[in-house]
């Protein structure tokens, strides 16, 4: 039986509906009755009402605010609207919220039980559709996981994949972690449930708007976290250990976890999960039970790490800085140490490779290199792991190093400057387009996310997204500053569909709420 709530200031009115109607009789049940908003609030907010059935103009707080509350909180509920003649100027606002309908005052008995009939038999199709959704999303995740990890010509827009999914990554930097399950819990909790115990633990440990975990396999979760402060690598590591260790402590079975590197944009993370993906194909190396990335599968106490440490951060920043001939010069260093040494073992080398070649992989594709993508990484992995020589190891990292050469030098030769003011101008032109994001302007402009996100950087000393907050960020204090107008409204006209986030990213750019801002300009 789906409950309902009737909100009208006037006393007469109220009567009127809780007994015009024989609520049982059509499989409803009255919950409630307020005469403002804020009552009504607190007793949908008691209730959980299917269907609220209210009067726009009311005082203390309007039914347009009211569904603006209900809709944040509880966007499933279905919101009917009576209005006057000489409230109809609200019913455009009514939509915008997407309120299911409204009537006309003197409303008619029978025409508001068949909008309420209506309403209900949709919120039922919803709550199926939802239901059915929620069966069939990990299965869905795990094809895009599927997608990122395995070997594909087909490019992916990573953004997009997971908006697809309701997961919309907006921090200032990403991280992938995968989970896998190494053990069953002594007491036959099957694999289903225990991802499910994990995820609440994982949830515990998450503040609001901080990550998302996905599906990633029969034993794996992959967990997204994009915090909206930039954070430290040590912090990260610190905290992927803390949640390895209450996963253990309150669930009682042990995991391995591995994670990519740190990135700035968005369409990065799917570098992050495939780091974290080549990772865990080494557990078999590594052992089970162990947290760890790509970078610590070579062993810490070898004496030749340490004497190759610094070389690898210099080639890490060569890389970074397109100067091919610099990093060969260090790949030969490298090289030499280890012939030298005598020190690594053939399964060290291989991984070093790995890592050199995937560094090379997701730096080279910021110059929208056309060796960038993951079947000619995972190609590279496998001939790596096959190879018996310090030699034939070392000489496929300088091949590729030198096809990279080639490209950059083909690429100094065109003028690539007007780009970036291509994207500048676009998104000048759209910033108040909802879910505008860096692979979208580059799709527009025939160029690549990669490619487009390092020219930002190197031309303006800005990446994109920060362009990006900062023209809608003065585009919203304008707004504010000139007209009289509502956060949410704000928010629609410059690209956010959640006010609440929206609200987040002001006081981050200017130090103040929307609320703070109003009166203090």
């Amino acid at each position: 039986m789906q409950k309902v709530i009737i909100v009208d200031d006037d006393r007469i009115i109220r009567q009127w509906l809780s007994t015009a109607i024989p609520w049982q009789e059509y499989g409803f049940k009255l919950a409630g009755e307020a005469s403002d908003g804020e009552t009504a609030i607190e007793l949908i907010e008691k209730e959980q009402p299917q269907i609220v059935i209210s009067d726009i103009n009311m005082p203390f707080m309007d039914g347009l605010e009211l569904a603006k509350q209900v809709k944040s909180k509880s966007p499933d509920t279905y919101i009917i609207f009576m209005t006057g003649y000489e409230d109809f100027k609200y019913a455009h606002e009514a939509l915008k919220l997407k309120v299911f309908d409204y009537l006309l005052k003197p409303v008619d008995k029978d025409q508001l039980l068949e909008k309420i009939k209506e309403a209900a038999m949709e919120w039922k199709a919803n709550q199926k559709r939802e239901k059915n959704l929620v069966e069939v999303t990990p299965y869905l995740q795990r094809n895009i996981f599927h997608k990122l990890t395995e070997p594909t010509n087909i490019p992916i827009d990573i953004e997009q994949e997971l908006l697809s999914l309701g997961i919309e990554l907006q921090g200032s930097c990403f991280v992938a972690i995968l989970i896998k399950i190494d053990e069953r819990s002594p007491t036959g909790i099957n694999v289903e449930n225990l991802k499910t115990s994990i995820k609440a633990v994982i949830s515990q440990d998450l503040k609001k708007n901080q990550g998302a975990v996905m599906d990633a396999g029969i034993e794996q979760l992959l967990l997204l976290l994009s915090p909206h402060e930039e954070i430290e690598e040590i912090k990260i590591s610190r905290f992927i250990h803390h949640l390895f260790q209450e996963i253990h402590k309150k669930i009682g079975i042990y995991t391995t976890v591995t994670f990519g590197r740190i990135y700035q944009e968005p369409f990065e993370m799917g570098f992050s999960i495939l780091e974290a993906h080549l990772a865990m194909n080494m557990r078999h190396i590594m052992g089970k039970g162990q947290v760890y990335t790509l970078d610590d599968i070579v062993s810490d106490d070898s004496h030749y790490q340490k004497d190759i440490t610094q070389l690898e951060e210099e080639l890490v920043e060569q890389i970074k800085r397109g100067l091919p001939d610099k990093a060969n010069e260090t790949i030969q260093l490298i090289f030499r140490i280890l012939v030298e040494c005598k020190d690594a073992t053939l399964q060290d080398i291989r991984f070093l490779a790995v890592k050199y070649i995937t560094l090379l992989f997701h730096e080279a594709e910021k110059w929208n290199w056309r060796h960038t993508n993951s079947e000619y990484l995972t190609d590279h992995y496998r001939e790596v792991m096959k190879m018996e020589t310090l030699h034939e190891i070392f000489d496929l990292v300088q091949s590729i190093l030198q096809e990279w050469k080639e490209f950059m030098n083909q690429k100094k030769e065109k003028n690539s400057f007007t780009i970036v003011d291509q994207a500048m101008e676009y998104v000048d032109a759209h910033y108040h387009l909802e879910g505008l994001t860096l692979q979208k302007v580059a799709n527009i402009i025939h160029v690549s996310a990669p490619y487009l996100s390092n020219l930002f950087k190197v031309e303006k000393g800005i990446n994109f997204g920060d362009y990006l907050l900062g023209l809608r960020m003065r585009k919203a204090m304008e707004l504010f500053s000139e007209n009289k107008i509502k956060t949410y409204e704000v928010a629609d006209m410059v690209g956010y569909n959640n006010p609440q986030y929206f609200s987040i990213c002001f006081k981050k750019y200017t130090g103040y709420t929307p609320a703070e801002y109003r009166k203090t300009h």
